[in-house]
């Protein structure tokens, strides 16, 4: 399938801007661990954010379309221990019930796209919090040397965090029904487009 560039509607996202983001459990993880992160932000509270997810462009085939992040281990057999994913279920505690569960599903794959590591969980398990927040999510220690990928399928159920601006280009759509990385765009005015990044980070030593 010939590849084409996403364009993400600008109408179609929630904006942050003034929203609070819910503290989060990623601080509690080992001082010693490695934080690689390819949305150029540090403090998730001040970046241009936005939510985002994948049924607003892919309809009825969101279910096998997730967001991806390309990540270089900084060593050699380096080893995956967690991944971070700015992500909310929607849940505010005032007018809206608790969602019904439903599964996300986060993939690990090699530069070649062959899968590593799969993990599929209830996203209530994880995403409680009355805003966005960012989780970590542990794994089994998973050795890894060159290019990977993390792949976070919010599957419609959720919402994943969307930096707008200081685009590094490592974020994609991953089709899976195509082997297919997209790279993710954001469409501006005068039918240009700009780069966003997946806020996913990937924690390990």
């Amino acid at each position: 399938m010939k590849k084409m560039i996403l364009l993400i509607s600008a109408f179609c996202f929630l904006t942050l801007m003034g929203m609070a983001v819910a503290q989060s459990n990623a601080a509690s993880s080992n001082p010693s661990m490695t934080v690689l992160t390819q949305d150029s932000g540090t403090n998730i509270t001040n970046m241009d954010l936005t939510l985002y997810s994948a049924g607003q462009d892919w309809g009825i085939n969101a279910f096998s379309v997730g967001e991806a992040v390309k990540f270089t281990a900084p060593k050699s057999d380096w080893k995956l221990k967690q991944i971070r994913v700015l992500g909310w279920n929607g849940f505010n505690n005032t007018t809206l019930a608790v969602p019904s569960p439903s599964n996300f599903l986060i993939e690990v794959r090699d530069e070649n796209l062959n899968l590593l590591y799969r993990l599929a969980d209830t996203q209530n398990a994880y995403f409680t919090l009355t805003a966005p927040a960012l989780i970590a999510i542990d794994i089994p220690a998973l050795p890894l040397t060159g290019v990977f990928y993390i792949i976070f399928y919010d599957r419609s159920t959720m919402r994943i965090g969307v930096e707008l601006e200081n685009g590094t280009g490592n974020s994609y759509q991953y089709n899976s029904m195509y082997s297919e990385l997209i790279p993710a765009e954001f469409k501006i005015d005068n039918n240009e487009s700009t780069k966003v990044n997946w806020v996913i980070r990937a924690v390990g030593e």
